[in-house]
């Protein structure tokens, strides 16, 4: 009988961890795309609540931005989105780390010159009282096709 019990119990807490890091990889997928929208239509509030105070924001070019300089970047237009697509999206969930990546396709205005961009992003969002935070994203350039 105590045999039955353990598997039972044992069988359950891996159905629980599996619903808890499959719900966890939803939200994941979820604040990327709050974040993709926030960069299209840019929020302070809203960039703010999905950006770690640490944030390390890689451009495909090189430059670095901290989380003030990301933000001012797309509130000033320095740094403007017209539509965001993004393409072979892949998510992985590990405790309280998740790691996203795709193909960013976008059109850009960015300082008022008209522009489009195909780049690689690796991002690494971290959860944090009940939500997830960009912690670190790295751009970079794709080999010519």
């Amino acid at each position: 009988m105590k045999s039955i019990a353990l598997i039972f119990s044992f069988l359950w807490a891996i159905c629980h961890f599996s619903q808890a890091q499959s719900e966890n990889s939803i939200d994941l997928v979820n604040a990327v795309q709050k974040l993709t929208e926030a960069m299209i239509h840019p929020d302070k509030t809203a960039l703010k609540k999905l950006t770690d105070k640490k944030l390390s924001y890689g451009h495909s070019s090189g430059k670095i931005e901290n989380q003030d300089k990301f933000i001012e970047s797309l509130l000033s237009g320095a740094s403007d989105f017209v539509s965001i697509d993004l393409q072979n999206q892949n998510y992985e969930v590990v405790d309280n780390i998740g790691v996203a990546r795709h193909i960013l396709v976008a059109e850009t205005n960015d300082g008022g010159v008209p522009g489009k961009v195909k780049i690689g992003v690796m991002m690494v969002w971290r959860y944090d009282n009940d939500q997830w935070k960009l912690l670190v994203r790295q751009a970079y350039k794709l080999p010519p096709a």
